[in-house]
């Protein structure tokens, strides 16, 4: 079917977009190549519609009964249909609306010259050769008076680039007569079989994700569900706290079916799905009871401060559970481990997965406490230490997150002012030491000297004012003044008070010690959590041998000795780090030397010492340098710690490995993550995707 055809279709509501569709999601850039495939004549792809006289429920209602007997819904092609309309046509499709199109593509522009596409721009708005996609189709640009705008009175010219313009703009307006393919599910099928070839097809497009395909069949039952979300999450968001809309169809599933199986509410009736709905959003429902534990007990004033908003699903499904019943302590315990599930990263891997073995917790005697225990043996402690901040930026999200609550829960001041800045939702980051006089020190060339310029230790939170009239001012400058004027401010920020720490030459020395005073803050705001309660049991290294090798865990017997060469190689020590490299890009987990992998046997460490003058002494020293050469210094002493331990008799080592907030290279080009039970290289395709997926 011809183009122009398919579109006179939609505007006379013969084609319609059923309720389960998603809204239109395109990007401009999208809208720009499909212009610019079609003028080059490549194909597009087809599109799918569904034939029936009983339609379901139709986005924006806009559908006539009285005037088709058949009608089209149309299943794939409504991001493709949709530009076309707008750009051919100038108008917003019946079954949308001017605030259902959030990228309006109808400010691409057509070079009538090159026959290139470019979305507006202030030069390409005063270009003669420039115009509007919209009025190229409307047939009101001569090309004659183009070439006349450009060329002046010069008829040749005027002849000549008139010819070329006029071929442009006819190969543009062939499109309208561009034939597709249009296959058709007939009458016979369902609403479900429709929204299943739905998915099928729509995964060939702009991928459709496991929560927009539930809300789909969700959709089917109670036809008017999006409206429902898109209602409470506009709602929510306008009160700061802005979460899309696959947390809200997540939220259903763990509270209607008490696990992560999105297929497990396909076929959930109407009755059960709104009662289920009313619960979470009512008035008086559950994500109402959140927000203001959120706001008024755990410091947090918006979305901004949530680096995994997963982490509330496990509290909003026992509140579901217990029909909102928590106690004070219960609900404190749930604060203390949604902080630890942020800062430690619990959901960073397979969260759906996670998720699931975490709802499956909650029905036992002490839920908070086995929660905690995952994180536990996820990463070896809850316990915050200094080298967790080392090299730390705002873009570590876990603990630049934590900072920030935990400031707002010392009732800070702004340090020029000295009015309080908890009702303050407009904070800036500032830099305690400006970078400029920094980066006048330290070579701004060099990434670790970048990422020590902007950690987190240097960082405090003021009004935008205050930052911008500190502005390149040294700490030795302001600060005294501060803590003049402002007793108490400093403080409330954990700010070192010893002026000798305020000078330029002492930069390195107030980061040490600012980073000790944050961590001494974030982990006694987490012991003030724990109610007099011990917490949960930090994992021994006699339990994770017990457990064996897994995703987390990896046995080496030795760092240097060959057990088949009975001799020294080195490459051995260059595998553990491989190890440690895919840990870092993964989940983090923990390496131990000197236990067999396959038998779990601990052979202990002594046939490396007999290979070192200083036994262990230069056992670690080598470690150290192995992981500092092969993946960098901050690797070396920020995300990993090693530990010796006595088991059975016999000395192994413990190197607990974190989670890093950036890509780590082994010998800076090889990427590693880690796969079952090992290391796994990845090719240059495989590892951007990995980084675009895992990193911020």
């Amino acid at each position: 079917m011809k183009i122009n055809k398919l579109l006179d279709r939609i505007e006379a509501n013969a084609i319609v977009l059923p309720e389960f569709q998603r809204e239109y999601v395109w990007k401009k850039s999208q809208a720009k190549e499909l212009m610019n495939s079609l003028y080059k004549d490549y194909p597009i792809g087809g599109f799918l519609v569904w034939e029936t006289d009983d339609p379901p429920e139709i986005k924006n209602e806009a559908i006539d009964e009285k005037t088709h007997a058949l009608f089209q819904v149309l299943l794939d092609g409504q991001q493709r249909l949709t530009v076309l309309y707008m750009l051919i046509k100038d108008k917003i499709p019946p079954y949308y609306t001017e605030e259902d199109i959030n990228k309006d593509p109808r400010k691409l522009y057509f070079n009538v010259e090159e026959g290139k596409f470019r979305f507006e721009s202030a030069p390409i708005k005063k270009s003669s050769k420039w115009i509007k996609v919209i009025d190229c189709f409307n047939e009101s640009i001569s090309p004659i008076e183009l070439a006349q705008e450009k060329v002046g009175d010069d008829t040749e010219k005027i002849m000549k680039i008139s010819k070329v313009y006029e071929k442009h703009l006819n190969q543009l307006r062939g499109i309208n007569k561009t034939d597709v393919p249009v296959e058709t599910l007939p009458k016979s099928a369902d609403i479900h079989q429709a929204i299943d070839l739905f998915d099928k097809i729509n995964s060939q497009g702009t991928h459709l994700s496991e929560g927009e395909l539930a809300l789909a069949h969700m959709s089917a039952n109670w036809p008017y569900i999006r409206r429902h979300m898109k209602a409470k999450q506009s709602e929510i968001a306008e009160r700061g706290f802005d979460f899309n809309l696959n947390f809200y169809v997540k939220c259903m599933i763990a509270t209607l079916t008490k696990t992560m199986n999105y297929e497990n509410v396909y076929d959930i009736p109407e009755k059960k799905l709104k009662n289920k709905w009313n619960d979470l959003a009512g008035d008086n429902g559950i994500f109402e009871y959140v927000i203001n534990v959120l706001k008024n007990e755990a410091h947090i004033p918006n979305s901004s401060y949530i680096n995994t908003r997963d982490a509330l699903i496990p509290l909003i499904t026992y509140l579901d559970k217990h029909d909102r019943q928590i106690s004070r302590e219960e609900k404190l315990q749930f604060l203390l481990w949604f902080n630890a599930a942020m800062m430690w990263a619990r959901y960073s891997g397979s969260a759906d997965t996670l998720i699931e073995h975490d709802l499956s917790l909650l029905g036992s005697e002490s839920p908070t406490d086995e929660l905690m225990q995952q994180i536990i043996e996820d990463r070896g402690r809850i316990e915050v230490q200094s080298s967790d901040l080392e090299g730390r930026g705002k873009r570590s999200r876990r603990f630049y997150n934590v900072i920030r609550m935990i400031t707002r829960a010392n009732n800070p001041v702004d340090w020029l002012t000295g009015e309080p800045l908890v009702g303050s939702y407009s904070l800036e980051s500032h830099h305690i030491f400006p970078k400029n006089k920094l980066y006048e020190v330290y070579d701004s060339g060099k990434s670790s000297n970048r990422k020590m310029v902007n950690e987190i230790a240097n960082r405090a939170f003021v009004t935008p004012e205050t930052n911008k009239k500190l502005g390149g001012k040294l700490p030795e400058e302001y600060l005294p003044k501060v803590l003049e004027n402002h007793p108490g401010a400093l403080k409330s920020q954990f700010i070192p008070e010893d002026p000798e720490l305020w000078k330029l030459e002492n930069y390195k020395d107030f980061l040490v010690k600012r980073r000790d005073n944050l961590v001494r803050a974030i982990n006694d705001y987490m012991s003030d959590l724990k109610i007099g309660t011990e917490g949960p049991k930090k994992e021994t290294v006699e339990e994770l041998i017990r457990r064996g090798e897994n995703h987390r865990i990896e046995f080496k017997e030795t760092l240097l000795y060959d057990v088949h060469q009975n001799q020294a190689n080195s490459e051995l020590k260059a595998k553990v780090v491989k190890e440690i490299a895919a840990m870092a890009n993964t989940h983090g987990g923990n390496v131990i030397i000197g236990v067999e992998d396959k038998t779990k046997e601990v052979k202990g460490l002594q046939r490396d010492y007999k290979l070192m003058r200083n036994g262990r002494d230069d056992f670690e020293l080598q470690l150290n340098r192995e992981i500092a050469n092969r993946l960098g210094r901050l690797i070396a002493t920020a995300y990993t710690t090693i530990e010796f331990k006595n088991v059975n008799g016999k000395e192994v080592c413990l190197i607990r490995v974190d989670k890093t907030p950036e890509p780590v290279y082994f010998d800076g080009d090889d990427f590693y993550v880690r796969m079952g039970t090992s290391a796994e290289p990845l090719n240059m395709q495989e590892a951007t995707r990995h980084i675009q997926e895992h990193f911020n």
